[in-house]
């Protein structure tokens, strides 16, 4: 039997005791309309959202983040960036979960690492001003984090749950919905359609009743053996999003996981193969709202072993493109923007 040792803080003391200044709600608040604008298809930019594979150290996420605000500035014109900052990592059996559950060297600690996932997220948008994504492992935690976060991603296997799309409906930001390693079509449209359906569901014992998302889309992430970035599969995908009627359809192609076997060196190939594939045809390149990469300060990934040989820049879950190798994946793809 489960033994209860503590209450967790609710989400309006958190959000009260670590909260936005005015200036950063407006700054928020304008990368929202602009992420908005893009999947409605007013705006031409491209999204890029691009980060480590997991949020880890405090020091090396404020590093990342200063790094990627600067390349910001000099591509905002063509290149929307959206620092991933994934505080949950999907478990099959074992292994760290990530930010908010701990440190990778310390036990779980739920109470601190909620807080501390929330308080080390405000401090990256104050000082780098940055639009963040979290992957939406635990919809029941949501309350903590939708009115900092400005991108959630729903992952591979919990597509299908009913909970996940009920409170992707409720957002009003853009919420992507992985296909599942068995790249069966017809789930990720019930999926994006029930995100963009009027619902409603229960956390600690409140009820919500939603509005729609309309900004619900896709991501292309690989199936089980196989890539789906091709042009084949765009194409399908983005028929498949006009015969169901899919409000203000759009893709994001996952460059890493299945679709380059977490060969992390293959990412940008992915992108210029992509990019080339849909170059005439219109429809297409508005529809590819673009990628999804995974980056961070150095190459490659690390098992830990203990706080006193890990390198706190590289990447504890999957491989990551390094900071030199970024800069020249983000000003290749700035040249090949037309």
């Amino acid at each position: 039997m489960a033994i209860k040792t503590w209450d967790l803080i609710s989400a309006k003391e958190i959000k009260e005791k670590y909260k936005l200044s005015e200036k950063n709600k407006e700054n928020l608040e304008k990368h929202k309309i602009e992420l908005e604008n893009i999947f409605n298809w007013k705006d031409d930019r491209k999204i890029l959202i691009i980060g480590p594979c997991s949020a880890d150290f405090e020091e090396s996420l404020y590093k990342y983040a200063e790094f990627l605000s600067n390349l910001q500035k000099k591509v905002e014109d063509k290149i929307k960036i959206v620092m991933r900052f994934y505080t949950w990592k999907p478990r099959t059996v074992w292994g760290w979960k990530w930010l908010q559950n701990s440190v990778p060297w310390e036990k779980p600690d739920l109470i601190s690492w909620i807080e501390n996932s929330r308080r080390i997220a405000i401090n990256v948008i104050e000082k780098y001003n940055l639009p963040l994504a979290d992957e939406l492992l635990h919809p029941q935690l949501v309350n903590y984090f939708d009115d900092i976060f400005s991108y959630f991603a729903i992952w591979a296997r919990s597509t299908e749950n009913q909970f996940h799309r009920e409170v992707a409906s409720w957002l009003e930001i853009p919420v992507w919905m992985k296909n599942p390693s068995s790249w069966d079509i017809s789930i990720m449209s019930n999926s994006i359609k029930a995100g963009q359906t009027i619902s409603t569901y229960i956390i600690w014992e409140e009820v919500y009743n939603t509005k729609w998302n309309n900004l619900t889309h896709w991501v292309l992430r690989g199936g089980s053996s196989w890539p789906n970035y091709s042009l084949e599969n765009i194409s399908k995908t983005y028929q498949n999003n006009i015969k169901n009627k899919i409000h203000n359809p759009g893709l994001i192609i996952d460059c890493n996981h299945s679709n380059s076997w977490k060969k992390f060196e293959k990412q940008v190939k992915i992108m210029e193969e992509v990019i080339e594939s849909i170059s005439s045809n219109n429809d297409l390149k508005k529809f590819v709202k673009w990628f999804m990469i995974e980056s961070y300060l150095y190459n490659w990934r690390q098992d830990f072993e203990n706080i006193e040989t890990v390198k706190k820049w590289l990447s504890l879950t999957d491989p990551c493109v390094w900071k030199e190798g970024t800069i020249e994946l983000i000003e290749k793809l700035y040249k090949l923007i037309k």
